[in-house]
Formats: structure tokens, sequence, C-alpha cells
């Protein structure tokens, strides 16, 4: 398994240095956001990138390649208004596109550097982590594997990505642990899917608890595309993450986008029905007044009039790259979550 980690001394990360206007981080800000299908466009016979290679229907080649990257990287400047500190994505294909996607120039104030590990998935698509050094150092990095254990099969699906480290702001800093997800898919139906979903909440719920007895008070964001809502049983029963509130038991997960999905917002529109798939939960430690703290108001999922199409039965919904084999040209078939953090 190879480990991409942008600070180590045996891998120096590229960025572009060209310059623009009122591109900076001008808070701590928090993203996730699917990439729908990021890939580059070379064969890799390790992986199952075959439909997203020059001769094959959809015919991906290097201009829709670069035209993807733009978009993606639109979203991340623009959606929010500032660029984020930390980016955490899933639907990568490899290292190689990550350094393509931080190389755009309206990304290049943030000087990214990211954490990435290739994962056993099939079809060859990670998580990943992009951060701003100036804000955000990691220490250690790993990637957690999800078996999925069924009668006398073991299949794979994306790793969990853990990152930990210090995050800095105005001459104070806290230690943060990041986890990026990218549960498996409801493909099979959400039923017959329910249980892949399930055992990665289990996996991720032990790494939280092993932080919890590392550590006094951990402070933990955990993002990713969970394919579940914060209603269904692998937030709420498996992993335990609840709705916000006025007080929380100690070691209580909260799931910020819950509130969201119940005033019917959404990060993906099937059929009509808007769906917060793409969530971001924390430790009540980071909703409690002191420290690492999160910005409410800015707890949102970033939604812009030009990352939509309009669909004549469904309505508004994310202007996606591809539909079927028809391409669109557009962002992703996902809408991004976003926060932002304080240190009081």
């Amino acid at each position: 398994m190879k480990h991409i980690l942008g600070i180590l001394p045996i891998l120096s990360v590229l960025s572009c240095t060209a310059q623009q206007p009122n591109a900076t981080a001008t808070d701590l800000g928090v993203m996730f956001y699917n990439q729908e299908n990021l890939y580059d466009t070379i064969d890799d016979p390790k992986v199952d990138d075959a439909i997203f290679l020059p001769d094959a229907e959809r015919q991906w080649n290097t201009e829709k390649y670069n035209k993807k990257l733009s978009q993606m990287a639109r979203v991340m400047a623009e959606g929010p208004g500032s660029l984020p500190a930390l980016i955490g994505m899933c639907e990568v294909e490899n290292a190689s596109v990550l350094n393509d996607l931080i190389k755009e120039p309206v990304l290049a104030n943030a000087k990214y550097k990211y954490v990435h590990f290739d994962s056993p998935d099939e079809r060859g698509i990670d998580v990943a982590l992009l951060y701003n050094p100036e804000y955000f150092k990691p220490t250690t990095s790993t990637a957690i594997p999800v078996k999925l254990v069924h009668g006398d099969s073991t299949d794979h699906t994306r790793d969990i990505l853990l990152v930990s480290g210090t995050i800095m702001q105005n001459g104070k800093q806290e230690t943060l642990h990041v986890f990026v997800n990218h549960w498996p898919s409801r493909r099979e139906g959400e039923e017959a899917s329910a249980w892949k979903r399930a055992t990665a909440a289990a996996v991720l719920k032990a790494a939280v608890d092993s932080l919890n007895r590392n550590y006094t008070d951990p402070n933990i964001i955990i993002m990713g595309d969970f394919n579940d809502t914060p209603f269904d049983a692998s937030i709420q029963k498996v992993l335990g993450a609840q709705q916000e509130a006025a007080a929380y038991n100690d070691e209580s997960l909260v799931d910020l986008m819950a509130a969201k999905q119940a005033g019917g917002l959404g990060s993906y529109n099937y059929k009509g029905n808007w769906q917060a798939l793409d969530q971001i939960i924390v430790s009540e430690t980071m909703l409690d007044g002191t420290g690492l703290q999160i910005d409410g108001d800015k707890t949102t999922f970033i939604r812009k009039d030009w990352m939509l199409f309009h669909h004549n039965t469904y309505g508004d919904s994310p202007n996606r790259t591809y539909s079927g084999t028809k391409w669109y040209g557009g962002f992703s078939d996902h809408l991004p979550a976003y926060t932002a953090l304080l240190i009081k």
C-alpha cells in the first residue's frame, strides 16, 4: 500500500506559485467534497479504470480531465468564499490527480499538501485530505482497512483515513484528529447493502473509541460520503452520532448535518429527495465553548446556482460530470459539506 504524506521528506508535493486575488484562508474552513470519479487518463492495470480511458465509450481524454480539475478547484475556491484549511475528498484515483488538482491556479495561494493512501477498492477510488500547511501540520496518519465479511467471502472497500496533527489560528494551537470516509454505496439496494455501511461504521467507532482511550477530550472531525443519512442506523446506532442538542454526554459524537437534513437540505438529490449523504460529525468537545470550536453559523451545504442544473421532474440538482456515458462537463453529483473552526 503506497502512502503519500506531503510533509514527509521522502516526497515533496509540488504546488503552483501563481497568485490569485481573494483566494486565501481567512478562517479555518473545513470542507468535504465527493469528486465524482476524478480519474486520470492513464491505464492502471492494478485497478478497474477501463471506462475512464480515451478509447472507452466515455472518451475520457486530456481535455475533459483538465476541465474536471478546473471545475473541482472552482468549487473549492469560490464555493465557500475563501480557501478551506482542510478539504476531505473521495473518489480520487491516485496521487497523480491530487498533484494536478493542487496546481490549479485558483488553489495556489493555499499551497495545499495532501495525505493519501492507495486503497484496495477495485475501482481504484480513494479518500484523501488536502491541507493548508499554514494552518494544519499533520503528525501521524494511517489508513484503516474496512473488510466486508459475508459468510465465507471477504470483500474490501475504501479505507478510512485518519490524520492527526496540530491546527493553528492567531498564535493558538490545538490537536485535531480527522477521519475521511467513503462508505459502501447503495448500488445493490439500500436495505441489501446496509450491512456494509454498518460494518464501516463499526470500524470507525472502534477507531474513535481508541482515541478517547488514549487522549483526554480529543478534538475529532469525521467527514465523508457515508451513503447513508444522519438518521440511518449506521450513523445513529452503530457510530452513535446524534443531532445537535443543548448538552451532551462525555465522548458524544454530534452530526452537524442532521439539522440540515431535517430542514429538507442535503448534498445529493435522489429523484427529487435531497439527502445529507455527505456529513461532518464532530466530538462534543468542539461544541463546549472552549478551545477548538465549530463555527455553527458557517455549517452548510455549499450550493451555488452555477453548480446546479434544473431537472424538469426532480428540480435543481448538482450539475455532474457524466450521466451514464453522456458528458456534461459539470462538477460533481454531490454538493460539498462545509463548516469552519475557531480556537477560543
